[in-house]
């Protein structure tokens, strides 16, 4: 395993609110081939099951300071120490010009849930693309671009120690963002990132004003990226089980 060295910042990632949950959902297509449990596996998949290894796409994730494995809901997890943990995972989706999804199981601890913690990421030049997230503002999830903050709104307030299951989703279509908890609609607006992607999709962190910030405070696993938006049924499904 491959280790490059962190670095700390607490920017925080500020944004707008989001528009109900129950406002132009994505339906749930009939049931097909592009919809089995093998597509779901998506362009990548880090279970981070005590390793970084891909278990689909080309690059395995590379590990900052600040980590450590624990247990997680179906295996491993990465444990995050909330001020330098993270994992580069070398993989880039196109969120300027295609639809995309991505999520994670992901367990808060009780430390600063007044702040903002990444759980995913793409970087730009200087912000990152998006963020699926935690709000302390909010005291909610969140799906994020710089200065617009889709609010996970229809879903209780997260606990510190539970896990839950995330998942942003962006059609390029019309501009519809939305971010699902454990499988459901929580929240949608319509909004769009002027961030040009630059890096690699990033796992524990964000970047805001040039600089690494909101480290996720926590544990994070079953991490997955797709160059589509995933329907709700296929939300659903992965947040039941992982692929295979």
């Amino acid at each position: 395993m491959t280790v490059a060295l962190g670095f700390v910042a607490f920017q925080l990632v500020r944004g707008q609110g989001s528009e109900k949950a129950t406002a132009d959902e994505k339906p749930a297509a009939s049931p097909s081939p592009s919809a089995s449990a093998e597509s779901l596996d998506g362009l990548g998949w880090w279970p981070l099951h005590r390793s970084g290894t891909a278990k689909v796409g080309e690059h395995d994730a590379v590990f900052g300071d600040g980590v450590k494995w624990t247990e997680g809901p179906e295996g491993g997890a990465l444990q995050l120490n909330g001020t330098s943990g993270y994992a580069n995972t070398n993989t880039r989706l196109d969120t300027a010009g295609e639809d995309y999804s991505v999520a994670a199981r992901v367990r808060l601890t009780d430390q600063d849930l007044k702040g903002m913690h990444t759980a995913l990421s793409q970087d730009g030049d200087r912000n990152s693309a998006f963020f699926l997230q935690y709000s302390g503002q909010d005291q909610n999830f969140a799906f994020s671009f710089p200065g617009a903050r889709t609010v996970a709104e229809s879903s209780e307030q997260p606990q510190p120690d539970r896990w839950y299951h995330l998942t942003g989703t962006y059609s390029q279509k019309d501009h519809r963002m939305r971010i699902y908890v454990d499988g459901k609609p929580a929240g949608t607006r319509v909004a769009s990132s002027g961030v040009k992607p630059t890096g690699s999709v990033m796992i524990g962190r964000g970047k805001f004003g040039g600089k690494a910030t909101d480290y996720w405070s926590g544990d994070i696993a079953d991490v997955h990226v797709y160059d589509r938006e995933l329907t709700s049924r296929e939300v659903s499904t992965l947040s039941s089980h992982e692929p295979g």
